[in-house]
């Protein structure tokens, strides 16, 4: 399973920062971290960005990723297979999860990736 690293961002940043590190990643989604010990992680996507800022005529520099954020993110395990992953994701009709592995993140998959790496 493909797993992209790197894209955790804080809940205070602004949505332009946040998408300037998707962009940088060439990526379509960043999680967000919990805002302490009794929260969840988030997840900001660009389709998030459209439907919650750009189509209402927000700024991207004054809107917070906390604004537009989804959560809870759905999360699977490094080792799982990649059809399951992919019936996981689509029987919630999501794009994307975080990626657990010895109780820790590491990072996150999407169905894009994971059809990309599927051979017959």
């Amino acid at each position: 399973m493909i797993i992209i690293q790197n894209l955790l961002t804080e809940v205070m940043m602004k949505v332009s920062d946040a998408l300037q590190m998707v962009r940088s990643k060439k990526n379509n989604a960043v999680l967000i971290e919990p805002r302490d010990d009794s929260d969840v992680y988030g997840i900001m996507t660009l389709k998030d960005i459209a439907r919650k800022v750009i189509a209402h005529r927000r700024k991207l520099h004054k809107t917070h990723v906390y604004e537009i954020m989804s959560k809870p993110v759905l999360s699977v395990t490094s080792d799982m297979a990649i059809p399951f992953a992919a019936r996981f994701l689509t029987n919630f009709s999501v794009s994307y999860a975080m990626v657990i592995e010895n109780n820790g993140i590491t990072g996150m998959v999407s169905l894009n990736g994971m059809v990309d790496l599927w051979e017959d």
